[in-house]
């Protein structure tokens, strides 16, 4: 879910970070003010104008309110206007800052966070927050029947954390108390990107006693009880409908209470020619995160329209496209498909497809993150050759045409990728029978780890390899984000060490091996690395992209129909 470090900065921010545990410094919370700080496409002098509300269509319907089993960026919308994590990025920037926490400090060796809690913050319906309501969400997400995507973030790296995953212990030891405004974490080992997982969606602080009451699955689809700046009114599966919440804890540099707006509607729009058409109209406020920006449909209308044009803003992004082949489904379990399959797909013209609106992807890790390799070994550098692909095939010991199913989301833009990777991969010998779904099967089929290949991308949560290789290839992500089934015990080992490695050389060895490896091994075809384009309204103020968090700012968000 983010981007914009280049490998030189990010093993400057790991050195910074490691240096800051080393030296057991107390950080500060910032205000948490927000404003158009950094990549902002809205910037005036004008002081905020609190009221209004905003109209915003989805691409894809929403899968969960729960926090701990979130695992799509629609949700994360929803999640990260109605909960409070301990830290969070400031404005666009890649810099942490308190939200919950008011400071924190790291032990010496590395190994212990303890952070103060702000006094005072409720959840809407009063009860109090205090450091409990962190380790509830813990527990939460290391309850094995949840099955929370968050959990392997979690162990072995957190002291306590696999015991209680495997039902060994009714607490987890690492996580404590010492008061009610202190939360204290040890972790086995040092982490350098501790912090980034905290400010993930899924570690944010609940209402067990809330919980308790309504049941997981009414807190997960309908009854949410968060701290943010926006509560939920109402909900039928389609409309979400938020409120300002009138006692958020946070305010703006001006003094204004946070946020400003009274309302947002989310409404589920599959069709994202209506979405543009929308925007035009001017009744849209953006077409973003939630509409996946503006469809490659719309983009020559907006680029040759001068009054649309000027409402465009672009932005790299840390996601990667890649088409999944499960190694435990046929004809996928023989390495020599999977590698042809590396070889069938012409990456270049699925970009030129998507307006040039994304950029080839050849490897896992997108070119601005920690572990991204300059230099791939000819092995590994599968460029398109059909004529290769064939010649695997005929290789394989299996009979030609080779048949599999195909699994994506069933929305315009997709199927249109999908539409052309199915007639490539026929002309070396395999056909696909494609099987579009909402968004809501697709994810919920995808996590089962059942769908023999897919199209799917993964957005980065910090601009770190272990981000995508972790996640997509450690045997512990099974099956809900490494769907792909793949595993492999050397890769695993490289993985772990990767971990808790705080010399950024050592750490970027480790994952060259694991790309190495795992491209070899060929479960993952990366397809691209995506792009923001996204059109913000003129009357929009206050709209900045932070593609760590990859979702609209709406607490610091205002209208202004006038200006």
């Amino acid at each position: 879910m983010s981007k914009l470090f280049n490998l030189a900065a990010t093993a400057t921010a790991i050195l910074l970070m490691a240096s800051v545990a080393g030296c057991g410094t107390t950080t500060p919370a910032s205000n948490k003010t927000g404003g158009n700080t950094g990549n902002s496409k809205s910037t005036t002098s004008q002081s905020p104008i609190e009221g209004g509300s905003l109209n915003i269509d989805m691409g894809q319907n929403i899968q969960t309110l729960d926090p701990a089993v979130t695992d799509d960026l629609t949700s994360d919308e929803l999640i990260t206007e109605m909960y409070d994590p301990l830290v969070t990025y400031d404005g666009s920037t890649n810099t942490l800052v308190g939200d919950m926490a008011e400071k924190w400090t790291v032990s010496p060796d590395g190994k212990t966070y303890t952070f103060t809690l702000r006094k005072g913050i409720t959840f809407w319906n009063g009860d109090p927050v205090t450091a409990n309501s962190y380790i509830a969400e813990f527990e939460r997400v290391l309850t094995k029947k949840l099955a929370s995507p968050a959990s392997a973030r979690l162990y072995p790296i957190v002291e306590g954390s696999t015991a209680f995953y495997k039902g060994q212990a009714k607490t987890i030891s690492g996580v404590t108390a010492p008061d009610p405004y202190t939360l204290q974490i040890k972790l086995v080992k040092p982490e350098s990107f501790f912090l980034q997982l905290l400010a993930e969606p899924a570690f944010v602080a609940v209402d067990p006693k809330w919980i308790s009451s309504v049941g997981n699955a009414n807190f997960a689809t309908s009854k949410p009880m968060g701290t943010g700046a926006f509560e939920l009114k109402s909900t039928d599966g389609t409309t979400e409908v938020l409120t300002k919440n009138q006692h958020y804890f946070l305010k703006d540099s001006h003094g204004n209470q946070l946020p400003y707006l009274d309302q947002v509607t989310f409404s589920y729009n599959k069709n994202t020619e209506v979405d543009a058409m929308k925007f035009q109209q001017g009744s849209e406020p953006f077409l973003a995160f939630n509409t996946q920006g503006i469809p490659v449909s719309s983009y020559h209308m907006f680029m040759a329209n001068p009054k649309l044009k000027q409402d465009v803003t672009t932005a790299t992004t840390g996601d990667m496209w890649y088409i999944g082949l499960n190694v435990t489904q046929a004809p996928f379990t023989n390495v020599k498909v999977r590698q042809a399959v590396e070889y069938a797909i012409n990456k270049p013209f699925l970009v030129k497809l998507l307006n040039n609106m994304d950029t080839v992807a050849n490897q896992p890790v997108p070119p601005d993150a920690f572990g991204y390799m300059k230099q791939l070994p000819a092995s590994i550098d599968y460029t398109y050759n059909p004529e290769k692909a064939k010649q695997l095939l005929a290789s394989s010991g299996l009979s030609l045409p080779i048949h599999a199913k195909f699994y994506s989301s069933n929305d315009a833009t997709t199927q249109k990728v999908v539409e052309e990777i199915q007639n490539e991969l026929k002309a070396v010998g395999i056909d696909l029978t494609v099987q579009p779904l909402s968004w809501s099967a697709f994810l919920s089929g995808n996590g089962q780890g059942t769908q023999p290949s897919f199209l799917i991308d993964w957005n980065q949560s910090f601009p770190d390899a272990f981000d995508f290789l972790n996640t997509l290839f450690n045997t512990t992500e099974q099956p809900i984000n490494n769907s792909e089934m793949y595993s492999n015990k050397q890769v695993d080992q490289w993985l772990n060490e990767a971990q808790t490695e705080t010399d950024p050389q050592k750490r970027f060895d480790l994952y060259k091996k694991v790309t190495v490896q795992a491209m070899e091994d060929a479960s993952v075809v990366p397809v691209y690395y995506g792009k923001y384009t996204f059109a913000i309204q003129p009357w929009v103020h206050g709209y900045y992209i932070n593609s760590n968090l990859e979702e609209d700012p709406l607490t610091h968000i205002w209208v202004d129909p006038g200006h």
